[in-house]
């Protein structure tokens, strides 16, 4: 019997109201292949954002140890949160499959989404990443770039993006 091309989908989201295309492909894919699912979601670090866009190292001010309890505290409760909504998100999409019944895990991470998702995607042996793509004009793909964009640039692993309408 051969090894199916993929058993390992990443099916990465920000949560908003569009990701539940993405989240229907992604369970979709995983129901008809039989395959594994993780979703991952990454949070910005939002110390390390205001350090940079303030030109300032916020944790030599307020001190290391002090900033990494406080952000500690803010991240658990934004983990319970993500948690919670990728569950539920991957809930509506799946009731949508009828007898879809795939459970996936859920990966929580901090840092920048494109070098999160393709570590992630590396480290975790996956065959394939899902994600969805926003439809923004070039200049605002020049400007802001694009998670999906750097995804299937910086991976080996085959990309699936789905087209999300615009908010």
């Amino acid at each position: 019997m051969k090894t199916p091309l993929i058993s390992k989908i990443l099916y990465a989201t920000d949560l908003s109201l569009n990701a539940k295309k993405a989240a229907a492909y992604a369970l979709s894919i995983a129901h008809e292949y039989n395959a594994a699912l993780t979703v991952i979601n990454v949070i910005p670090d939002l110390v390390e954002e205001m350090s940079a866009g303030m030109g300032y190292d916020l944790a030599s001010h307020f001190g290391a140890e002090k900033l990494a309890s406080f952000y500690s505290e803010g991240l658990a409760e934004s983990k319970r949160a993500v948690i919670e909504r990728v569950h539920t998100v991957c809930n509506e999409a799946g009731s949508e499959l009828g007898e879809c019944l795939i459970t996936p895990e859920v990966d929580i991470r901090v840092g920048h989404p494109v070098e999160q998702i393709v570590q992630a995607a590396q480290q975790g042996g996956f065959d394939l990443i899902v994600l969805g793509a926003k439809g923004h004009s070039m200049l605002d793909d020049i400007l802001v770039g694009s998670v999906a964009r750097g995804v299937v640039k910086k991976t080996t692993i085959p990309v699936l993006t789905i087209p999300m309408p615009g908010d």
